[in-house]
């Protein structure tokens, strides 16, 4: 009698329990995938904060902390790592009216600065003109001349010595690009090592090397030189009529757009190429390793492989938000020397429009080229600037895996 008991009771409770669970299906599911999306989401935060404790921003809030305040409003952030917490967090939500403001403020600071300057020059340009058409008829030519040299050479001075003070903005600006990405492509390619984007690292690191030390000395050693010597033949050649060195001038404006068409040619087919290829081979890779890890690792195996997926994510996040962070940190550092140099370029060409049916010549035209030669400055800080955002781009879109 016990032994029927005992098989009638197991009876019941297995047919009984199907009916528990039916009942309560809906409900535990709701409160499982409420556990489970909960403690995805503490894991992912846990390591992003865990990694990014391990990582060293000093250098970068060193840069941020020598802009002025127009540069840390379009930044958006007093500090780097707040920055890329909150991009990390999906906060990422820029004041686009307060950047443009920010710009705008620059812009109109820029030209009121300007402005005493175009107007000596268009006052010193006007009285020699004035002067010149009020000389005697008998020294036309000698004591013209000597008004030229005069009203040129002052000219000259002025605008040399504000030419003088955007040289160096512009290797100030070039010498500040290199310095942050020697500070951001350590870090991204630690973290991407860390994601398993061995292939890649292995390719941007003697790109970056390459740009970093090669293409930026390139730009300050040989294209800064060839403006330089632009601004000299033009100097020059506007001095006498006898003395024609357009040509030189020409030929040194050819040569910067030769050479820096050049390097960015080469280098961004190079990068893009071994990037997309490297970048596939990590990909195959690493889903190799989660195949392996999920067949070969007895029950384990697809914990261990959904593990790493959180783990690779976090770090994913980390990778792309170091990268905007950097990105955004460069456009708040090249605005404002950019923004002075287009407003310097287009004062002299309005001051040589201005100039050129009411004085001499060679006034003008000097004044129009040295307009020409500052849109050089802009190239260069342009194109080193995109060569690193060229790089920067390529690494955020390379071992980006889950």
């Amino acid at each position: 009698m016990k032994k029927i008991s005992i098989i009638v009771l197991c009876l019941v409770i297995f047919v009984c329990i199907p009916f528990l669970l039916s009942n309560n299906k809906n409900q535990v599911v709701y409160c499982d995938d409420e556990m489970t999306a909960s403690e995805i989401e503490e894991i992912i935060e846990e390591s992003v904060n865990s990694q990014l404790g391990d990582l060293d921003f000093s250098d970068f809030e060193d840069v941020l902390n020598q802009l002025g305040d127009d540069e840390k409003q379009i930044f958006g952030s007093a500090s780097f790592l707040d920055k890329i917490k909150k991009i990390i967090s999906g906060e990422f939500s820029e004041n686009q009216q307060s950047i443009w403001s920010a710009i705008l403020n620059l812009f109109f600071d820029d030209v009121l600065s300007f402005l005493p300057l175009i107007a000596i020059v268009i006052a010193i340009s006007v009285t020699f003109s004035l002067v010149s058409s009020s000389k005697p008829n008998g020294k036309t030519k000698s004591l013209g001349d000597v008004i030229h040299f005069v009203c040129y050479g002052t000219v000259i001075i002025i605008l040399v010595t504000c030419t003088i003070s955007m040289i160096n903005l512009t290797s100030t600006t070039i010498q500040s690009i290199k310095a942050q990405m020697d500070i951001a492509f350590p870090i991204l390619l630690t973290v991407m090592t860390a994601i398993g984007g061995v292939v890649s690292v292995s390719v941007y690191q003697p790109a970056v090397a390459v740009l970093s030390g090669t293409i930026t000395n390139i730009f300050t050693t040989i294209l800064m030189p060839i403006f330089i010597f632009r601004l000299v033949f033009s100097i020059i050649s506007n001095l006498s009529n006898n003395v024609k060195l357009e040509k030189f001038a020409s030929f040194f404006s050819s040569a910067f757009k030769w050479i820096i068409g050049s390097v960015f040619t080469i280098f961004s087919a190079f990068i893009a190429i071994q990037g997309i290829i490297a970048g596939s081979v990590d990909g195959i890779s690493f889903r190799t390793a989660k195949y392996a890890i999920k067949n070969t690792i007895p029950l384990l195996g697809s914990y261990i492989s959904d593990g790493l997926n959180l783990i690779v994510a976090s770090s994913v996040l980390i990778k792309n938000a170091v990268g905007a962070g950097g990105l955004l940190l460069l456009f708040a550092t090249i605005i404002v020397p950019i923004v002075k140099l287009v407003v310097f370029m287009f004062s002299l060409k309005l001051a040589s429009a201005i100039l050129e049916p009411i004085t001499d010549s060679r006034i003008s035209n000097f004044i129009s080229m040295l307009a020409k030669s500052i849109s050089l400055l802009i190239v260069i800080i342009v194109g080193c600037a995109f060569m690193y955002v060229l790089v920067s781009g390529m690494i955020m879109l390379s071992a980006n895996f889950i």
